[in-house]
C-alpha cells in the first residue's frame, strides 16, 4: 500500500513517518520490510570511494562520520527518535563486492537501510539457544535501495550476496519510552 503524500512535509519527514508507522506496529513481533516514501532524501550521492575514505578516517570501534551525501543521517535519526520517543543512532556499514558478514546479533532494535547497492540478508527468526533446533526458522531476502528492514533486538542476521559495493545506513533504536 502506497502512503499518501503529506503537503508541507519534506521527503525526509515523510520517510521517517512511514518508518515510524511500520516500527510502531511491528516492534517486538518480528522482522519487517517496509518501502517508505521519501527515500530520495537518503540515497547516497557520494561515491563509494568517498564513503570508504570516511569510514577509514574513523577511530577504531567508532562508526564512520557521514560524508556529505549522507549528511541527512543525523536529521533522520533525530526525526525518527522524536516520532518514536526513543534515542536513535546512525552508522554506516560499507560492504565491498563479495563481502560476507555472518552471525551478527542485534543488541538493540535495528533498521537496515541500503543507500547504495544491495545485499542479501538472512535473519534467524528465533534467538540463539544452547541446543540447536531441528528446523531453524530463517527469513532470506534481497535488500535494495528504497527498502528498510527492521531487525528486533536479540535476533541474528547475516549480510552477503554483494555484487557491487553496498552502503547500509544502520539505525539503532535505544529504549526511552518504548
Amino acid at each position: 500500500m502506497e502512503s499518501a503524500p503529506v503537503a508541507g512535509r519534506s521527503p525526509l519527514e515523510v520517510f521517517a513517518r512511514d518508518l515510524a508507522l511500520c516500527l510502531s506496529v511491528n516492534r517486538d513481533r518480528g522482522p519487517a520490510l517496509v518501502w517508505p516514501d521519501g527515500v530520495e532524501s537518503l540515497v547516497a550521492e557520494s561515491s563509494v570511494a568517498d564513503l570508504a575514505q570516511a569510514a577509514a578516517g574513523a577511530a577504531p570501534g567508532t562508526p564512520p562520520p557521514a560524508p556529505p551525501g549522507l549528511a541527512r543521517a543525523a536529521e533522520l535519526s533525530e526525526e525518527l527518535g522524536r516520532l518514536l520517543s526513543c534515542e536513535v543512532h546512525s552508522s554506516l556499514v560499507l560492504l565491498p563486492a563479495g563481502a560476507e558478514r555472518n552471525g551478527d546479533t542485534a543488541t538493540t532494535d535495528l533498521v537496515l537501510l541500503p543507500v547504495r547497492g544491495g545485499c542479501d540478508c538472512r535473519v534467524h527468526l528465533e534467538p540463539r539457544t544452547p541446543e540447536p533446533t531441528a528446523a531453524e526458522k530463517v527469513l532470506n531476502l534481497r535488500l535494495r535501495v528504497g527498502e528498510a528492514l527492521y531487525v528486533p533486538a536479540g535476533l541474528r542476521y547475516a549480510l552477503g550476496g554483494v555484487h557491487a559495493p553496498c552502503v547500509l545506513q544502520v539505525l539503532s533504536l535505544h529504549d526511552s519510552a518504548w
